[in-house]
């Protein structure tokens, strides 16, 4: 009979890649880890793990019970979610997971949501969603908002459930002396730009859709705090494309020039699929939902 436990320190090591993440992950030793894999492997009766150098990966075997296994986690998951009625009042703790910009936007609904309801507590953690969804799997969160650019089909792994918050409009933004009266497009090539760094999904959006405009973008400044991209812009330095989300009401700060892009980046939330039903997670939904549909009147009204 295998450990249920020790399963998902095997499941955890699939998603996170190495034992010192996982023992980090469940506060332990990285020593802990590898005895408690190794009794699994006992257990299995076969070779889970092989040594690749300093490291280790998993074998076939080892592949095979790891899906298995994230299957169990999530069977007995959703256990013990039915034991709770889809009627309760949200109660306990909802643990959610916002990359940055996100985060700042989503404050007021999740303390709002918390006062509305007297048996919950909401806690928010800025974290990006390449280090929030192998935590949402392994537990320490129940809900992540992440973010998807266009033409990056989302590959989540299997007991996600995903439900779209918002679209996002992206637009050019660079400081009207910086421009000193060029065309936006035409000046790009001779214009110092500012963009989260390589390997963001933002990155290789912004330069795809600069170059088909006929450019390559000069990256001067980068940052994966897109208030501080705006900073750079407003202070005349660089231009950038940035979401709508982080900019200003544009009768605030006339003296930025905005180029609407014709694409949005998407806002989503994401939950495990044991939890998606829990009255928690719904009530904080809930509140998101609430949030940018307020956005979106607010900037229907802006540009009337």
């Amino acid at each position: 009979m295998l450990d249920v436990r020790r399963l998902r320190f095997l499941v955890e090591l699939s998603q996170r890649g190495t034992i010192a993440a996982v023992a980090d992950a469940l506060h332990m030793s990285p020593s802990g880890i590898s005895q408690q894999l190794s009794l699994l492997e006992r257990e299995a009766g076969a070779a889970l793990l092989e040594r690749i150098g300093r490291g280790v990966r998993l074998t076939e075997a080892g592949r095979r019970l790891a899906e298995r296994g994230a299957d169990i986690l999530a069977a007995l998951e959703v256990a013990h979610a039915e034991l709770r009625s889809g009627e309760e009042p949200p109660t306990g703790t909802c643990r959610v997971a916002a990359f940055g910009s996100a985060a700042r936007a989503l404050v007021p609904a999740l303390l709002e949501c918390q006062k509305r309801h007297e048996g919950l507590r909401v806690e928010l953690v800025e974290s990006e969603p390449e280090v929030a969804v192998p935590a949402l799997l392994s537990g320490e969160f129940d809900l992540v908002v992440s973010e998807e650019y266009p033409g990056g089909a989302p590959s989540l792994p299997r007991h996600v459930h995903r439900e779209v918050l918002a679209e996002d409009a992206l637009e050019i933004v660079v400081a009207a002396d910086l421009l000193r009266g060029r065309d936006v497009v035409q000046a790009g090539s001779g214009l110092p730009w500012a963009l989260e760094p390589v390997g963001a999904a933002s990155r290789a959006w912004s330069v795809q859709h600069c170059l088909g405009l006929g450019f390559a973008p000069t990256v001067q400044f980068e940052s994966y705090d897109l208030d501080l991209l705006l900073l750079v812009v407003r202070q005349g330095a660089a231009a950038s494309i940035l979401p709508r989300l982080v900019l200003p009401p544009r009768r605030e700060d006339a003296a930025l020039v905005r180029l609407e892009t014709g694409w949005s980046r998407t806002l989503v939330t994401l939950a495990r699929q044991a939890r998606a039903g829990d009255p928690s997670v719904r009530a904080v939904r809930r509140s998101l939902h609430g949030r940018f549909h307020e956005s979106a009147v607010s900037l229907t009204n802006e540009r009337q």
